[in-house]
């Protein structure tokens, strides 16, 4: 199955006239940081849920479960992909909160972190209703525990592979006739075509627009609000809706996790040993390791540079300090005894003064 299937699918189910929108930069309590356009090889992107709000009267977790599907297109490593994830019900009631009127589910990410390279960029969100039976509960519970089961953001080519059966899950799901879509939007951005992808807000909410003030939604705490004004306005509550966001970073922070960081811990390793074969291994490592970040369809150049000089003076000095340690004598490297707390202090401190070491 493919998601234009899936798409196409959705489309003939019942009609709906949900409120779809995207929620401009003057109504979000911090709009400074949604200003600056999506460069390609400059910028990183991810998607995330906000916030997904479940009233009582559609009797969620007592008749039906809640179903958040969630599909990002985008070009990674020379190919247009496919990123597909659930959050199902397990998750929604293991993390989320119940409300008087309803259950409050927040803040995760659903594609990301990664490169943006260029070219379209494509979303498609759907909310859907499962009725509660136990054949339908159990193909769901699977569908969620294979969305969990890898990482997307460290670990996409892996992640790809499971894509086909997520998709697979949902057809089937799809097919019991058990399940229906609530509120759906697929949304493309195409900058070639003249679209702006940009760091935004997007509402998808289970309500006609005509019978909504739409210029009474704000976003604060990424929350939806409404109201006058984002002063007097309150949590809106008035029907089911997922509020979600495209979101845009210069650097990753998630380093240690991706592929290539075996690569520097072995050339730090081996320049730890403090010899000239060891550092030989070393400079072998640095080699590999600087031509990975060359290629990696995981960071942007600019990163990938600047992570490589980090990892390269982190190696050196590793080295180094090998060195000055190798060459010190038993008498200056007398750590005293370890009686008590005081005296292992003054010792450590004595050594780090001679190794000139900076903590």
């Amino acid at each position: 199955m493919t998601l234009k299937t899936l798409w196409e699918q959705i489309q003939q189910s019942p009609a709906k006239t949900p409120t779809k929108l995207k929620i401009s930069n003057d109504r979000i309590d911090r709009d400074t940081t949604l200003t600056k356009p999506f460069q390609p090889n400059q910028h990183y992107f991810q998607v995330r849920i906000n916030e997904l709000y479940l009233t009582t009267s559609r009797k969620w977790f007592s008749e039906y479960d809640p179903l958040v599907f969630a599909a990002t297109e985008f070009t990674y490593d020379k190919k247009i992909e496919t990123v597909p994830f659930i959050v199902g019900p397990s998750l929604i009631e293991k993390t989320g909160q119940k409300a008087p009127s309803g259950m409050i589910f927040s803040n995760t990410r659903v594609a990301g972190i990664h490169p943006y390279r260029g070219g379209r960029l494509v979303l498609s969100i759907a909310l859907y209703r499962v009725k509660r039976k136990d054949y339908a509960q159990g193909l769901l519970k699977l569908i969620e525990s294979v969305s969990a089961a890898i990482d997307f953001s460290t670990a996409l080519r892996s992640y790809t592979k499971v894509a086909g059966v997520l998709l697979n899950g949902i057809e089937t799901l799809f097919g019991l006739g058990d399940t229906e879509p609530v509120i759906a939007i697929r949304q493309e951005f195409d900058p070639s075509a003249g679209d702006n992808l940009e760091p935004s807000y997007f509402v998808l909410i289970d309500k006609p627009e005509s019978e909504l003030k739409t210029d009474w939604l704000w976003v604060k705490d990424s929350q939806l609000f409404y109201g006058a004004n984002l002063a007097e306005a309150k949590p809106f509550r008035e029907a089911d809706f997922v509020l979600y966001s495209i979101v845009q970073t210069s650097d990753r922070d998630d380093i240690t996790t991706l592929p290539f960081y075996p690569l520097y811990e072995r050339a730090k390793e081996a320049a730890l040993q403090g010899d000239d074969k060891s550092w030989e291994r070393a400079k072998a490592n640095l080699i590999s390791l600087h031509q990975t970040l060359a290629l990696s369809p995981d960071l942007t150049p600019s990163q990938a540079k600047q992570q490589f000089a980090t990892f390269l003076e982190d190696t050196r000095q590793a080295f180094k300090d090998a060195n000055e340690l190798g060459s010190l004598g038993t008498d200056e490297l007398d750590l005293g005894s370890f009686e008590d707390e005081a005296s292992i202090q003054d010792s450590l401190n004595k050594a780090v003064e001679i190794l000139n070491l900076k903590f």
